[in-house]
Parts: structure tokens; sequence; C-alpha cells
């Protein structure tokens, strides 16, 4: 019974012929593996949780990263959804959320934070239990933990120097200002940037959320036409309501006005050829759970293990809409 044992659980150091013949005979009789039984001898149930906002950009990738890593490591992704991306409303349902899977004994979580500023309180449970949590693409500032994401103040930084070798002075950037800090970091870094290489700008545009801003920047564009060579969108769908703002004005981009966003989303619009930054949500992903899995396999801590930060550069996509010739 021993050697069956660990030959069905992969633990099996017996011989090669000996192992064949079990799981010839288990796949005969139709044999598959209990989970709950052996969550309940291991005290774990090989099962994790991934919870993001609906309709969020990069979700689809960062989920795909992790779905990969876990299926490599025989444990089942259970996705949960949270409509909104912020708001008192979005922070209920995603603590609701949180406490329901925490009945189902999840051995841990990737949680796309709909509230940066959310009180500690809202994790009270998932800390008491010591379950391991990771945060992706957005930390949260009241409460320390895992995190996984882009380094966005160096995007930032860089979409600065790449509009500077390319002859820009004037900019305008176009951002939610501090309401995520994924909009805060790239506005400072790009800050910092346009200081670094000696360039001004023109006009700070900012916007309610990451899409449906067209006509505010729409006027704030015209407002300051002739003032500006070139336009930061720290979202793509930003970039790309300036992108046709700037047609509308007859600006020539790439020649009299470059656009660079932030994202590389692919968002398919065939006259816009955007130049970006991708974040590689992927390797997010992957991140993320492979740091999850590091977590569960220590098992449950004496003390709070120190928060780790692990953070992906973001790499330039160049279109048209950036680089002339």
């Amino acid at each position: 019974m021993m050697t069956v044992s660990r030959v069905l659980r992969n633990k099996s150091n017996v011989a090669h012929a000996t192992e064949q013949k079990i799981r010839a005979i288990a796949n005969r009789l139709g044999y598959k593996p209990n989970r709950l039984v052996r969550g309940m001898q291991s005290g774990r149930s090989g099962i994790v949780s991934v919870v993001m906002p609906a309709g969020h950009a990069i979700a689809p990738a960062i989920l795909e990263g992790a779905y990969d890593y876990f299926a490599e490591k025989d444990m089942l992704m259970a996705l949960d959804l949270v409509h909104g991306h912020y708001g008192e409303k979005a922070i209920a349902e995603q603590s609701k959320v949180i406490n329901r899977l925490l009945e189902s004994r999840v051995d841990g979580f990737i949680l796309l934070p709909v509230n940066e500023e959310a009180s500690p309180l809202y994790f009270k449970e998932v800390i008491d239990r010591k379950i391991p949590l990771v945060l992706v693409d957005r930390n949260t500032i009241h409460f320390d933990a895992d995190f996984v994401g882009t380094d966005d103040f160096v995007g930032g930084y860089e979409a600065a120097h790449v509009l500077a070798e390319n002859g820009c002075k004037n900019a305008v950037l176009i951002s939610t200002g501090d309401l995520v800090s994924t909009s805060r970091l790239r506005s400072e870094g790009f800050k910092a940037g346009l200081k670094a290489f000696k360039m001004k700008l023109t006009a700070n545009v900012i916007v309610s959320n990451f899409t449906h801003n067209a006509d505010l920047i729409d006027h704030e564009l015209s407002r300051c036409q002739g003032q500006f060579d070139c336009v930061f969108g720290i979202g793509d769908r930003l970039a790309i309501s300036a992108w046709h703002t700037c047609q509308r004005l007859e600006l020539k981009i790439p020649q009299q006005v470059k656009v660079i966003g932030f994202g590389a989303l692919n968002l398919r619009d065939p006259r816009v050829a955007l130049s970006s930054f991708d974040q590689q949500p992927y390797k997010v992903g992957r991140d993320a759970a492979k740091l999850l899995v590091e977590r569960i396999e220590k098992g449950p801590w004496k003390r709070k293990p120190k928060a780790r930060r692990i953070l992906t550069m973001p790499q330039f996509v160049a279109g048209t809409s950036c680089l002339a010739g």
C-alpha cells in the first residue's frame, strides 16, 4: 500500500518497472487522485485564487502567465472578478470575494487591488489565517504585502528620454493624477525625465479615468495648440484620444507632434500605429504565481515575512506616432 501511495502521489523511489505496473493498473481502473482527501491530509487544497477588476486592460495576460505557472505545479487557479476599478462599491465587492474564497480553503491569493488606500482591515482575515498574498500591478499604501508589477517610474522617465532623442522640447502629459499608483509613478518619472533632458511641460492634463476622456483631452489640446510638440499618455487609450485630436487639428504625426502611450495593448485601431511601452504582463503574472507558490511551500509562518517587491522593466515598442522615418 505504501508503495502504491508513493507512486500515485508522484513521490515514488521504487523501480521503474514497478511504477509502470502500478500506473497501468490505475489507468485501467480509471483511478483519479482525490484533491479533497489529499488536501485534508496535507492541510492544503491545491487551489489558489486570483482576484481581478473586470475589464482591466492587462488582466488577461497577467492571468495567462499565472495560469501557466500554476499548471506546471499541478495547482488549480480559481478566478474571481470585481466589477469596477475603484470606489466604495468595488472595495466592498472585493472584500466579499476574499471572504468567500477563504471559506473555500484556498492556499493563497493573487490580488489586483481596486483601492490602493484600503485599510489593512480589509485583509485582516487573510493576515490572521497566515495565508500568502501577492499584489499585482497596483500596490497598497497602508498594507505591506508581496508585490509584483511594472517599474512605472522608469517607464515614464524613458518616455521623456525617447521624446528628447527625437528632438521634442515641449510636452503635454495626460494622466489620471494621483488616482492610482500606476498614473502617479509614470507621471513622476516623466516629469523627472523632462527635467533631466531640459524639456518643458506645456500642459498637465488630468482626466477622471483611463478610458472615456476624449472630450476633455480634445478641449485641452485645442487650447494649447502650437505650444507643444509631443504628448505622453500614461495609458494607451489616453494617447490614442490625443492622436485623434491632433489629426483633427491637422497636426502631422510624427512630423509636428509625437505621441507615446503606455501598455502596448494592441487595441486594433488600424488608423493608429502607436508608440508605447510593453508592461510584460505575462511575465508579471508568472512571477507573481512563482512568488506565491514559494510562500505556500514554506508553510505557515510564525511571524509575517518581509514583503518582497519584484518589478519588471517596461519595454519600448516603436510605432510611427513617435519615430519619424
